[in-house]
């Protein structure tokens, strides 16, 4: 006999399973924008840094890894529903943005924004966007890592 309180059971468990999958859409999406980001702000670097005397060395490989694991990333949120892969997820997050603190703020010394060789490139607003969508990434993959908002089989 079905009463009222298991369709009341069903109906929260199909839309936490119905807000769950929007979340891991969106966060898939905000993943591959970024990924996206990288790849457009890497090339912006390399003609910059290749201008002649522009510098010695090079960034733009770091912009392409971090493309990389964020095309990556994206496959995963479409692809999977695994707390360890979304607890993968929240430590790379945390990880990418310390790196930005200590290296591309400049906490550690020279900063990307004292980098004279794109000193031409609006870094400072490419930083706000992406780190922007990087907060609300981690902020997404928290969601689907935290137990609480798993989806149950049964």
């Amino acid at each position: 006999m079905i009463t009222r309180a298991s369709h009341a059971s069903v109906d929260v468990h199909t839309k936490s399973a119905g807000t769950r999958r929007t979340v891991r859409t969106v966060a898939a999406a905000m993943s591959a924008v970024v990924a996206l980001l990288y790849v457009v702000l890497m090339l912006l670097v390399r003609n910059a840094e290749l201008e002649p005397g522009a510098t010695d060395t090079t960034t733009y490989g770091g912009y392409l890894a971090l493309a990389v694991a964020y095309g990556i990333g994206a496959v995963i949120l479409f692809a999977l529903d695994n707390r360890t892969l979304h607890l993968l997820g929240v430590g790379v997050q945390i990880a990418v943005l310390l790196l930005f603190i200590v290296f591309g703020i400049g906490l550690l010394g020279e900063g990307v924004f004292e980098y004279e060789a794109v000193s031409d490139l609006p870094i400072g607003l490419w930083a706000a966007v992406i780190t922007g969508a990087q907060v609300v990434l981690l902020a997404m993959l928290g969601y689907l890592a935290d137990r609480r908002f798993e989806h149950s089989t049964s």
